[in-house]
């Protein structure tokens, strides 16, 4: 039988960053097959079989999106598993967690290995699903825990949807403990969130819209961490939203509970003044809180202490179009994420190593993965960027289906050249 030829690529005088490595420097990389062979100097005999010249730009490791809705299943209208990924790739993704609100919900082997055969099929990125925490997300009954590790889901998650009291929480905390796989949940109060579209506060009350309270927040979580104490369940916290709850976190971290956390991408670029004009872009879950909010998950992100991920919901033009209230929640995020968030780097409200951790070591950490370093004889998932380059955003270069993209119109400083992931480009621009 003849062999395949062997993969090569070398990518030269790259300024490569990788928090987790301590990079931070122009240097040379050498990829064989999927993964890395060298950093610096060619290893004996290498030939490259294709070569990409990244003077002038930076290298940084694949990212890692922690809460990505990839439409399909159930909702191909709003988009694909292949639309969605290769709008992810645009932006330097190489490895998205698929949330478990699909249609049908992924609470059985049988959908999980569905999205991750859609997924593979695409070849943009590879695509982690996250199970739900209950059965059919409705908050009542245990979901098929064990199956759904041994399906390949790397965590179970309720989101921001409710259970049914305290008592069910404790189970399913009990039992993930039991199976060794960490619970995600979004904490919100429906009671006191009561039916509000954006955060409580002097802009929801001039615009005569109910507000969700911080406390409906806060007491929710307040209910998680005492439970994560109690049965030791590994808990990540997605998508916090306000400064209290924030310390919470903190704080429970400073116990020395296994709890972890995230913040959406648009919680660290928009308030809730951002909802003014109704704007119904700005209807997002969880709500866009205040500047004093905002600046907190900065300041958490340029600490280390939280990740960052996408938060990306593709809804159709129709349902934005419904007044603000009734309009669907969220937006279309992947295409311009890397763009935005060097955007906050260039402002200086984030530093440039902080905020390519928090989406590269910190959430290969939270998923206890080996990905999000840039490592001799590790997988080759990175990014190059070319951070002078300015670009127009325009529905003619974004890649999701979602007609939610809130900087349609906007031209950013920076852009992703490649992405490549497994040593192989996915992405060229």
């Amino acid at each position: 039988m003849q062999l395949q030829p062997q993969h090569t690529l070398h990518i030269q005088n790259g300024h490569v960053i990788d928090p987790a490595s301590n990079l931070d420097g122009v240097m040379d990389i050498f990829i064989e097959n999927d993964s890395i062979v060298a950093i610096g100097h060619a290893p004996v005999g290498f030939q490259a079989e294709s070569t990409i010249d990244a003077s002038g730009k930076k290298i940084f490791p694949g990212l890692i999106d922690l809460h990505s809705f990839l439409a399909e299943p159930g909702f191909t209208q709003r988009g694909s598993i292949a639309t969605e990924t290769h709008a992810a790739a645009q932006s330097g993704f190489t490895t998205i967690c698929c949330s478990p609100n699909t249609k049908p919900i992924i609470d059985s082997s049988a959908v999980a290995a569905l999205i991750q055969e859609k997924a593979h099929k695409a070849g943009f990125c590879n695509v982690l699903t996250i199970g739900a925490l209950t059965a059919n997300l409705e908050g009542e009954q245990l979901s098929n825990m064990s199956g759904l590790k041994e399906a390949g889901c790397v965590a179970l998650s309720q989101m921001e949807l409710p259970f049914k009291n305290g008592h069910v929480v404790k189970q399913c905390y009990h039992y993930a403990a039991g199976f060794n796989i960490s619970a995600w949940v979004t904490p919100i109060d429906q009671a006191l969130a009561h039916g509000g579209c954006m955060h409580e506060g002097p802009a929801s009350t001039q615009m005569g819209l109910a507000g969700v309270p911080i406390s409906a927040e806060t007491s929710a979580l307040a209910q998680h961490l005492i439970l994560c104490e109690e049965t030791g369940v590994k808990l990540h916290v997605s998508r916090l939203s306000s400064a209290r709850a924030l310390a919470m976190v903190l704080d429970a971290q400073q116990q020395g509970l296994p709890v972890t956390a995230d913040v959406a991408i648009g919680n660290l670029v928009f308030t809730d003044e951002n909802c003014r004009g109704y704007n119904s872009l700005m209807h997002v879950s969880p709500v866009y809180r205040s500047e004093t909010d905002r600046q907190a998950l900065l300041n958490a992100v340029n600490d280390g202490h939280i990740a960052i991920c996408s938060n990306h919901v593709p809804q159709g033009h129709a349902a934005k179009m419904a007044p603000f209230a009734a309009s669907e929640t969220g937006i279309a995020s992947l295409d311009n994420f890397t763009q935005v968030l060097l955007s906050l780097v260039e402002k200086g409200e984030l530093n440039l190593h902080s905020a390519i951790k928090a989406v590269t070591q910190l959430p290969a950490s939270i998923l206890n993965k080996k990905l999000g370093s840039i490592v001799i004889e590790r997988k080759a998932d990175l990014c190059i960027v070319d951070t002078e380059t300015s670009t127009f955003v325009s529905t003619e270069n974004v890649e999701s289906k979602g007609a939610n993209n809130p900087w349609l119109g906007q031209t950013f400083k920076g852009k992703v050249t490649h992405t490549i992931n497994a040593g192989h480009i996915v992405f060229q621009a």
